[in-house]
């Protein structure tokens, strides 16, 4: 996504404790009713971007394995703070993540992808080991394929 000047976009959210609020709205955010609730607390405004998702193909079909979007809350105190993040959801969660979060992130799943080529290869061979064995079976159980006179 590319960076944006954001700084002329504004969004006004009517909120219970402190009346109409006025905040930069990032061009990234969907602005829709569930980000800018009107009626809800100050502390509750909140920017996302759209999911963004990443999917694997598989014999039966395209599941999404992880989810992430851009958010930024702020008027929160609670952690990640004021400043956008990237949240990402894993196994039916959202984890705010940072752009060294994102890093780590991503040196954990190469490092699965590379435990998975070595599953793959392990499969190899258990495959080649089942073939061997079904072929001396059927060879055992047919006489004639066994014998050479």
């Amino acid at each position: 996504m590319p960076d944006h000047d954001n700084s002329s976009r504004t969004v006004t959210v009517p909120t219970c404790d402190h009346g109409p609020v006025t905040v930069w709205e990032p061009d990234w955010c969907t602005g829709s009713e569930t980000e800018h609730q009107p009626g809800g607390y100050r502390v509750d405004i909140t920017h996302a971007s759209p999911d963004y998702e990443f999917t694997v193909s598989t014999s039966r079909g395209t599941p999404v394995v992880l989810r992430a979007c851009f958010e930024h809350r702020p008027f929160t105190e609670c952690p990640p703070g004021h400043a956008p993040f990237i949240n990402v959801e894993m196994d039916g969660d959202w984890h705010p993540h940072s752009s060294n979060d994102l890093r780590r992130l991503s040196d954990s799943l190469m490092a699965h992808a590379d435990r998975l080529r070595e599953l793959a290869d392990r499969l190899d061979g258990l495959t080649n080991a089942f073939d061997g064995t079904k072929e001396t079976t059927r060879a055992a159980a047919d006489p004639k394929k066994g014998r050479s006179d």
